[in-house]
């Protein structure tokens, strides 16, 4: 199993700062497997916003030689700002074989999901990614480059992780975090 030292996102091409375009949405598509940069490049140069997490990840094989890799953090899929009229036309494009839906209606993710997973990309700390992940309160991050995050808490081996949950493809993402940067939410969304 690697162990994940530094963490990065792929650039998002064509991305600046202004408001969001109300129209559009982050949506999820499936790729072949180990084609997420050749789709994530080919969308790219069709013009779309395309977010493709990336880590950063010592590996170690057997014969004891060490390199650091970029390991897609969610294998298979990548995912795309764009209008819902546009859904079909991308997979057109080689490699995508569909987008995620549910019910018949394709799933949205939201833009602050999204922003939060590239934060803590940004912060070149250790992330995991668990998968039918169900433990944990759910928190408010109150101070440092994550504040106003909300997300789940979970402890294991005497560290403390956040996480930002996509149901859409039944994971959470998690990063170390210390407990004085957090506080409880409660059932109606207001913090404690």
């Amino acid at each position: 199993m690697p162990n994940t030292k530094r963490t990065t996102s792929q650039p998002d091409v064509g991305n600046d700062l202004s408001e969001p375009d109300p129209k559009t949405n982050w949506y999820i598509f499936y790729t072949a497997p180990r084609a997420e940069k050749v789709v994530q490049k080919d969308l790219l140069m069709q013009g779309y916003d395309v977010f493709l997490p990336i880590t950063k990840t010592l590996r170690v094989w057997n014969n004891r030689q060490r390199k650091v890799i970029d390991q897609v953090l969610f294998p298979s899929y990548i995912f795309v700002n764009t209008e819902e009229s546009q859904l079909h036309k991308i997979c057109q494009t080689r490699k995508v074989a569909t987008f995620i839906h549910c019910g018949g209606k394709p799933s949205k993710v939201n833009r602050k999901c999204i922003e939060g997973i590239k934060r803590m990309l940004d912060l070149n700390q250790e992330v995991s990614v668990e998968p039918n992940f169900s433990k944990g309160e759910k928190v408010q991050i109150i101070s440092g480059p994550l504040a106003g995050y909300e997300g789940v808490l979970l402890e294991q081996q005497s560290k403390t992780k956040f996480g930002i949950r996509l149901k859409e493809i039944n994971q959470t993402v998690f990063i170390d975090i210390c407990k004085n940067q957090i506080r409880k939410k409660h059932k109606f969304g207001h913090a404690a």
